[in-house]
């Protein structure tokens, strides 16, 4: 009996050791995920000891954790800097450059440009006014929000234009369903014998806003090379792969990519009413459900117009913002548009980047004030006067406040990537092991590539994805002697086309999060753009951004980064 007790307090003690051992991995799994998974990859490096498979062991280690997020994908992104010079992949010097260049200072002052949007209310009074002005049908209203948030997603990230459009699309939508002409969100019906309360998802009519929320900004991000990260992300590849190229210009993206981003974003708005709103189908039940009719346009328009009085005046702040960021666009365009002579050209020969405009910009921002006070200086009245200068247009505590200082570290994570991946030859490696598919026609091949891409970007961060394939996509066109915009850009287009889960893109997250969407219907609603896209990315590049950015046999500056056989 005393050895039948003592096997039972022993076979005790080991479901009791397997359940604080299960309960250790759940709490510090991402420190063991981080030993674990350096570790395994030693025993390759070991065994290969070439500069390709050093290289490739820091990919492929900052690879696993930026996929895991284990560490915060800034200090991930700092890797590099360790084991680079370590492993003599690029030396300290060469390593920390790609952390600071041009694109990296488009991106700052693109983001100081943003948060002053943002922070003067320009973005508000641009989504009310263009809402009040295209009508108050769910149709309409679509429209509206699918204009104004693709073209704020030009100019501030998509997790910002998403974050501003959701508030206003519950706004109106609760103002509705209090007159009873639509419900925001429907009930469950709950098991059989739960006592828990019946849970809630969002109706269709509010599936569809919050979809074309999401939807759009990251289409809109694609608009401008400083819409997204990935847009700068693959100019800065490009322009380190290729330093003899006359490298990407505002100009050209954005003449490039307008019409995918306007074709998508109207793809998008008829796609949603197909699926949510009985687009085609009259007489069916989601179309009477969004019939709202005279008395819901009526509510709709007032509860718009209320929100956009609210905002009074146009103030002193919002006007000069509003003249700074049109400024800011010309002196981008008009830099060296290539059809007439830039300003840059007219004033130096030296080469002048994007990054140049755009930091003159965010400094302005900084000596004109928020307001006119100081006019009332001389004022008779001593009550009139100021008794303290005015804030500028922006203030550093609130770019402190806003500005995702992560990214930049991600940004030059990436470029570091890039340029070791150059440097060690692995890239070169990995992209003539592609080579055999230079047999199949051009188009066939950028489909594949951006089809891969848009898979795999899903499921972890759009510019991480960047980092990891465009250099491979760069050394692979090498490979196969076309030019290397034929595939980098609607490779880095790509990127950004993450639609069906929340972890692939912030904007599917807030509206996951916020609006309350089940991940089930985030990967139904993402299915349609998924396939649209892909197929406008394709044919609106083979057909207009070949022209555009002069895509014709392969360029002299690429045969310049392809080694003659024999060498390292």
């Amino acid at each position: 009996m005393a050895t039948r007790a003592t096997a039972q307090e022993e076979m005790l003690s080991i479901q009791e050791k397997l359940i604080l051992t299960g309960q250790f991995i759940k709490i510090y799994w991402k420190i063991l995920f981080a030993i674990t998974w350096a570790l395994i990859l030693i025993p390759p490096l070991l065994a290969y000891n070439y500069p390709e498979t050093r290289c490739a062991y820091t990919v492929l280690v900052m690879a696993g954790y930026w996929i895991t997020e284990c560490f915060p994908m800034a200090v991930t992104s700092l890797i590099p800097l360790v084991l680079f010079p370590i492993f003599g992949t690029l030396s300290t010097a060469d390593t920390c450059a790609c952390y600071m260049n041009d694109t990296i200072m488009v991106f700052i002052g693109g983001l100081v440009l943003a948060v002053a949007i943002e922070h003067s209310n320009l973005h508000l009074r641009i989504a009310l006014g263009v809402m009040r002005t295209v009508g108050c049908t769910h149709g309409k209203l679509l429209g509206g929000l699918c204009v104004v948030t693709t073209f704020i997603s030009m100019w501030v990230s998509n997790t910002a234009a998403t974050a501003m459009m959701v508030p206003i699309i519950f706004a109106v939508l609760n103002e509705l369903e209090q007159a009873g002409l639509c419900h925001v969100f429907e009930e469950l019906p709950s098991p059989p014998g739960s006592t828990d309360p019946p849970e809630r998802e969002p109706t269709k009519i509010t599936k569809a806003y919050l979809m074309a929320a999401a939807y759009c900004s990251t289409f809109g991000g694609t608009g401008t090379l400083v819409g997204t990260g990935t847009n700068l992300t693959f100019k800065g590849i490009f322009e380190s792969t290729f330093p003899g190229s006359e490298g990407i210009s505002f100009t050209h993206w954005m003449i490039a990519q307008m019409p995918q981003m306007i074709i998508n974003a109207f793809l998008t708005w008829l796609y949603l009413q197909l699926m949510f709103m009985g687009l085609f189908r009259p007489h069916s039940k989601d179309a009477q459900i969004a019939t709202i009719g005279t008395e819901g346009e009526t509510i709709t328009n007032q509860v718009i117009q209320e929100r956009y009085k609210e905002l009074g005046d146009i103030t002193f702040h919002e006007a000069a913002v509003s003249i700074l960021f049109i400024t800011c666009i010309f002196l981008w365009l008009f830099r060296k548009p290539g059809f007439i002579r830039g300003w840059s050209e007219a004033i130096t020969e030296i080469d002048v980047r994007d990054s140049t405009p755009v930091i003159f910009i965010s400094i302005m921002m900084f000596f004109i004030p928020k307001n006119l006070d100081f006019l009332r200086s001389y004022n008779k009245d001593p009550g009139e006067r100021p008794v303290k200068s005015s804030e500028g247009l922006i203030t550093w505590d609130v770019i402190q406040r806003k500005m995702p200082w992560s990214l930049m570290f991600l940004l030059g994570g990436g470029f570091a990537i890039s340029r070791g991946s150059i440097a060690s030859g692995l890239a070169k490696k990995v992209g003539e092991t592609l080579v055999p598919l230079r047999y199949l026609p051009p188009v066939l091949i950028m489909l594949f590539v951006c089809l891969f891409i848009g898979t795999i970007t899903e499921f972890t961060s759009n510019v991480g994805i960047a980092n990891i394939t465009l250099p491979v996509v760069a050394q692979m066109c090498v490979a196969m002697e076309i030019h290397p915009m034929y595939l980098m850009v609607p490779a880095a287009i790509s990127c950004s086309y993450s639609f069906r889960l929340p972890v692939g893109t912030p904007p599917n997250a807030i509206i996951s999060v916020v609006g309350q969407l089940p991940t089930k219907w985030l990967i139904i609603g993402g299915c349609g753009p998924s396939i649209f896209s892909l197929i406008v990315n394709v044919i609106c590049f083979a057909m207009w951004g070949t022209l555009i950015f002069d895509v014709k046999g392969f360029p002299d500056w690429a045969k310049s980064s392809h080694p003659a056989k024999g060498n390292p």
